[in-house]
C-alpha cells in the first residue's frame, strides 16, 4: 500500500504515476484529514459546488481522473484508490462489482450485513447510499477510485455541493441528507480504523487473482 498523498491538483495521480513506471498493482487506503471537495474529470465547479461557501471557508476543490460527479472527502471516510492492469479493455461494470465487492467482504466480519449494489456503481443500504465509485480507463489500464461513508459529518454535502445534474434512478430526487447516510447513522458502531484494516486485508488476498 502506498501512503496517503496528493498533488496540488489532482487526487491520487501519484499512484498512476508510479504504476507506470513500476508495472505492478498500486493502491491507497485512507482517511482524509482534511475536508476537500473533489470533482470528475469532466466536473464543472460553478456547475457542481457552492464555490464562494468553499472559498470562504478555505476549502480547497480539486479533481480526479475519472468521471462521477463531485464530492466531499472529509474526516470519518474510508477512501480506496486502486491502479492496475485488467485483462479486459471494457467491461467497466464487472470491475465496479468486483472491487465493490471488496467492501462488503471487509464489513462482513465488523457484522455489517444487507449492503446492496444500486446505480451503476454505488453501495446501498437500506437504499441509502453509503459508497460512491469513480473509474477511468485507458486501453486494459484501470484506475478506480471509492469513498465509503464510515462516520463522517454528512452536513458537508449539503454545505458545499449543488443538487447534480446526474443522478442514478434510485436517488428519485432526494437531496444529500435524505439520500446518503452512513455505517455510523445506520446503527453500526465501527470504527474507520477498523475498516481500513479489514480492506486492508481484503485486498490483500485479493490482488494477486485481480485480473
Amino acid at each position: 500500500m502506498v501512503p496517503e498523498a496528493r498533488t496540488p491538483e489532482t487526487v491520487n495521480e501519484d499512484l498512476l504515476e508510479l504504476h507506470l513506471r513500476e508495472a505492478r498493482p498500486m493502491y491507497r487506503i485512507y482517511e482524509p484529514q482534511t475536508v476537500c471537495i473533489v470533482m470528475g474529470a469532466g466536473g464543472n465547479a460553478e456547475r457542481d459546488v457552492l464555490v464562494s461557501r468553499a472559498e470562504r471557508d478555505g476549502v480547497p476543490i480539486l479533481r480526479r481522473r475519472g468521471g462521477g460527479g463531485a464530492v466531499v472527502l472529509s474526516p470519518g471516510q474510508v477512501v480506496l484508490a486502486l491502479v492496475s492492469e485488467v485483462a479486459f479493455q471494457f467491461q467497466n461494470l464487472h470491475y465496479f462489482r468486483l472491487i465493490n465487492n471488496w467492501f462488503r467482504l471487509a464489513l462482513s466480519p465488523l457484522g455489517i450485513a444487507g449492503i446492496e449494489d444500486r446505480g451503476i456503481s454505488d453501495l446501498a443500504l437500506g437504499g441509502r447510499k453509503i459508497l460512491g465509485t469513480s473509474l477511468y480507463r485507458r486501453r486494459k489500464l484501470l484506475f478506480y477510485q471509492a469513498s465509503l461513508l464510515v462516520a463522517n459529518d454528512l452536513k458537508l454535502f449539503e454545505r458545499y455541493l449543488r443538487f447534480p445534474s446526474r443522478v442514478p434512478d434510485y436517488r428519485c430526487g432526494r437531496a444529500h441528507l435524505e439520500f446518503c447516510t452512513t455505517l455510523r447513522g445506520e446503527g453500526f458502531p465501527v470504527s474507520v480504523p477498523q475498516v481500513m484494516g479489514s480492506l486492508e486485508q481484503v485486498l490483500r488476498e485479493q490482488l494477486d487473482r485481480f485480473r
